[in-house]
């Protein structure tokens, strides 16, 4: 398949398209740093601002509806200016927000904190948009796997990322802020180190989207849907977003509230990022030999082991010791973050591999747009009720209504299962 407006002609070297996997990689890799640094501590700031833990979830829905709502505008940016720009945008509002959120931990104020955390969402949809850079002008049997390695680009950054608690409050001591604005200090330094290097590796970066004009978000969802592929990916990705945002944005205030040590909780969350993102070019191998279609499958196969393993975790609260259900929810963790990956990178390659090709209004940087949007929104929703519902049926409640996100998915892995393969198997596996 081909896109609109991207001749056979025009697909690049394999030399160049290892030097910008290698640029955008190394970009994730700080990027990730700051987001997971900052992200591993925002429900506890939260809730140490507030004094109520069914508002601890809120800064992480406004992360990720902050990635939702800048996902299109980047995607039409850089189909104007390039993606070097639209990038460097997106990080740039990150840092701007990273800030902001220090003031808010300084000053006590959760409303400026949630407003930071919706600015940082930019370099979450920044870091979104990257997999998909990687894939321009990329011949279709290299997609899946050129995808995946900027996503497991942020496997380092991502683990590292919430074990800097320790030294975030160190850095706090000295500037005499709160503790938990300590690794917010932190994600300024990464996500403008990010910058840097974007700015410098990608010179010459070209407008990806020629002369047209963009098309709405309703053409382009109706055009991604009308195709059986475009339908699942599209759902695959809404679908272990919600998921994982939901369970993993609770977790750490349920240890925390059972007594687990920061530290404890940063070795989990570090966990849980590094299920979501190490493991991330076997699942584009797997894409590009066996095709999307299976690889969403075992996604939603292991999203629902993961979150059964942490609704045990729940159910078993006060009847294993703390040190068990501790060993339960990593595990969970671990294999939910498993499962997001293998949904993001089949359902990101089925939509980056000729779903807009339903309407030839539509471009691929459209569907990219609308597709983190939906994926976005579907995340912030999770978040947004993930406090109230662990306060109201606890965590293994929260767990089982992940499970039950999931049926959409598996009922149209079922019912419209393809005849065919919808990314073209490559038997070749260089990279």
């Amino acid at each position: 398949m081909t896109e609109v407006g991207v001749s056979p002609e025009s697909h690049i070297d394999d030399h160049t398209r290892r030097r910008r996997t290698s640029v955008l990689g190394t970009s994730q890799l700080f990027t990730s740093v700051g987001v997971a640094s900052g992200l591993a501590v925002g429900s506890l700031l939260a809730e140490d601002i507030t004094g109520r833990t069914s508002l601890s979830g809120l800064p992480t829905t406004a992360m990720v509806l902050g990635a939702a709502i800048l996902a299109v505008p980047l995607a039409r940016f850089a189909s104007r200016s390039g993606r070097r720009n639209a990038l460097i945008t997106g990080l740039v509002i990150a840092a701007v927000g990273s800030a902001t959120i220090i003031l808010a931990a300084a000053q006590n104020m959760f409303p400026i904190l949630l407003l930071g955390a919706l600015l940082v969402g930019g370099g979450s949809a920044a870091g979104l948009q990257a997999r998909y850079a990687a894939t321009d002008n990329v011949p279709t049997r290299h997609r899946g796997r050129s995808l995946s390695i900027v996503v497991w680009a942020s496997t380092a950054g991502a683990v590292l990322g919430p074990n800097l608690i320790e030294l975030g409050a160190t850095v706090a001591h000295r500037l005499t802020i709160p503790d938990l604005a300590g690794p917010w200090v932190l994600t300024v330094a990464a996500l403008l180190v990010s910058v840097a290097i974007l700015g410098f590796g990608l010179r010459g970066s070209q407008p990806v989207g020629g002369n047209r004009e963009p098309a709405s978000i309703r053409i382009t969802l109706a055009a991604v849907v009308s195709r059986r592929d475009g339908l699942i990916g599209l759902v695959s990705l809404g679908t272990g977003h919600a998921v994982m945002v939901g369970i993993m944005a609770m977790s750490a205030v349920h240890l925390h509230g059972h007594g687990s040590s920061f530290t404890f909780i940063g070795l989990v969350i570090s966990i849980h990022v590094a299920g979501m993102y190490a493991f991330s070019p076997l699942f584009g191998v797997a894409v590009d030999r066996w095709g999307a279609i299976r690889v969403i499958s075992l996604g939603a196969a292991l999203l629902c082991v993961g979150a059964l393993a942490t609704m045990m975790a729940g159910f078993a609260d006060g009847r294993m010791d703390h040190g068990a259900a501790q060993q339960w929810i990593t595990g969970g963790l671990l294999v939910i973050g498993l499962g997001w990956s293998a949904c993001m990178i089949a359902g990101s390659t089925l939509l980056s591999t000729g779903a807009h090709e339903a309407d030839r209004r539509v471009s691929h940087t459209d569907v990219q747009g609308t597709s983190d949007l939906v994926m976005g929104l579907a995340g912030a929703t999770a978040g947004a009720g993930s406090g109230a519902v662990l306060a109201w049926v606890g965590y293994s409640g929260l767990s089982l209504v992940g499970i039950g996100l999931l049926i959409p998915l598996l009922v149209l892995l079922i019912v419209k299962r393809p005849a065919a393969p919808q990314v073209a198997p490559d038997q070749s596996l260089a990279l």
